[in-house]
């Protein structure tokens, strides 16, 4: 079969592989589309990384069906989430292997779907293989998992529909943070991102006040937006030195910072505004597939407005280069 392979750093070749085996538990899916994820351009940067196949926001046909695996039938259009335990460490023991201390995660560890078909080897309906309901496109399907990061990102800051919230950077993630912030109501949503299209796009996604924070000083605005009380509650979701010191700044007294972002790079900080703030700072790294399937078939969450480029998996290299370099870049989707 044909998959997107990665020969070094900013190299990705489409090429000819083995066709991926279906376990007892397992199920292969035939990809009909597959995202870009910000989390793949960090390892597409480096070195050291030969022989990846990426691909863990995507949607396709059963195509085969374990021995062992019950409920899931060929031929159902899905949307899946990919992970192998251990077996042998503490959570493993105890029976949570969705806790696994050395889980190998799809894509990064085992072939992803920027393929023809990929291999899910823990195959549950409901819980890691999700079928999909008639209003979801195949597009859609693959814009599943990154929403439920933002999904479970807000929902663990619990906001309320009079509080005030702040979204840092404007990647997938931020941006259907915003989207998720506008289905629960929540009166005064600030933006800030420093790309025009992601700009463009926080106000279709539901922002009240954008911030270009390449021109303008996104803690001044928004605690004009407060009153100088700043707001309940910052979503971090660009990992940067900067952007994570604005948090701090932008968030009142008793606020929330819930840390999405990937960071590159260590932090220097100081943590005594934190604690003169009485701030809670959370890492968030979990997901929600059956209600991001819902917002999406409801129509609360909408992902055609963040599709910015599509390309076919012979033009595999081309797409990479396009999520990391074109200024208009939002989500670029892969259709085998």
């Amino acid at each position: 079969m044909k998959a997107a392979v990665m020969h070094g750093a900013k190299d990705i070749r489409t090429a000819i592989v083995p066709d991926p085996v279906c376990e007892p538990h397992g199920v292969i899916i035939k990809v009909k589309a597959c995202g870009i994820c910000g989390s793949d351009l960090h390892v597409y940067k480096q070195d050291g990384q030969e022989g990846t196949i990426f691909g863990h926001e995507f949607s396709g046909d059963v195509a085969e069906v374990g021995s062992q695996v019950t409920g899931i039938t060929t031929g159902t259009r899905v949307t899946a989430v990919g992970f192998k335990p251990c077996g042998t460490c503490f959570w493993c023991k105890q029976g949570k292997g969705h806790r696994c201390s050395a889980m190998a995660i799809l894509g990064y560890h085992f072939p992803g779907a920027m393929a023809e078909y990929v291999h899910i080897p823990f195959a549950v309906s409901g819980r890691t293989v999700f079928p999909l309901p008639a209003e979801l496109t195949y597009e859609d399907a693959a814009a599943v998992e990154p929403l439920s990061i933002s999904y479970f990102s807000v929902n663990r800051a619990q906001p309320k529909e009079e509080e005030s919230v702040a979204v840092i950077g404007l990647g997938i993630i931020g941006l259907y943070a915003l989207q998720v912030l506008k289905s629960r109501g929540v009166s005064k949503i600030v933006a800030s991102g420093r790309r025009p299209a992601r700009l463009a796009a926080a106000d279709i996604c539901g922002a009240h006040i954008i911030v270009d924070a390449a021109k303008e000083d996104a803690v001044k605005a928004a605690m004009e937006a407060t009153a100088n009380m700043g707001v309940n509650t910052v979503i971090e979701c660009a990992g940067t030195q900067v952007t994570f010191d604005q948090s701090i700044a932008m968030a009142r007294g008793g606020g929330k910072i819930m840390l999405v972002g990937v960071y590159e790079k260590d932090l220097i900080w100081n943590p005594q505004a934190v604690i003169a703030k009485n701030l809670s700072l959370t890492g968030c790294l979990g997901g929600n597939f059956p209600a991001s399937i819902e917002l999406l078939r409801n129509g609360k969450v909408s992902a055609k407005p963040l599709i910015s480029h599509r390309f076919s998996l012979d033009e595999a290299g081309e797409a990479f280069r396009t999520q990391l370099e074109h200024p208009d870049a939002i989500k670029v989707m892969i259709t085998p």
